[in-house]
């Protein structure tokens, strides 16, 4: 599924939440990669580096039981859930972006990086999309887990 190029977009998406500073907004319909996850998590929780972290995601994908949204949520990662039509993914760290068909669901998913004008008009779609949407509370996540886990 991830050719070389798309692989190594992938470890520098990776390699960039490691070290963002300031932001990171993800959408995905729901996410499944632990390894992009945890650099969410650990994103989110780190104090020192205090990383605006938010997550937007489609609340059906969220209750399939390999989803790890919910995790993220108790965790204390923002969680936005709303319908958008696509099934791509796009993450925007600090002031670099990336988008792919598979963003959350595969490791080393194929992405190709976005342009300044691409993450422009995304940041202006994301600031759209977080004004409709629910915010996934811990209460709910847990409660949730409760429902999907066998």
């Amino acid at each position: 599924m991830s050719g070389f190029a798309g692989g190594a977009a992938y470890e520098d998406m990776l390699f960039a939440l490691e070290r963002a500073q300031s932001r990171v907004l993800i959408y995905a319909p729901s996410i499944y990669d632990v390894d992009l996850g945890d650099a969410l998590r650990r994103a989110r929780l780190d104090t020192i580096r205090s990383v605006n972290v938010r997550v937007l995601s489609v609340a059906y994908y969220n209750y399939q039981p390999k989803s790890i949204m919910l995790s993220l949520a108790l965790a204390g990662v923002p969680v936005y859930e709303t319908q958008v039509a696509s099934t791509s993914g796009v993450i925007i760290v600090d002031n670099q972006g990336w988008k792919g068909e598979y963003l959350g669901r595969f490791k080393s998913t194929q992405l190709t990086p976005m342009t300044a004008l691409e993450i422009n008009k995304t940041l202006t779609w994301f600031k759209s999309s977080f004004g409709k949407a629910n915010v996934l509370t811990q209460t709910e996540a847990f409660e949730r887990l409760r429902k999907v886990t066998p």
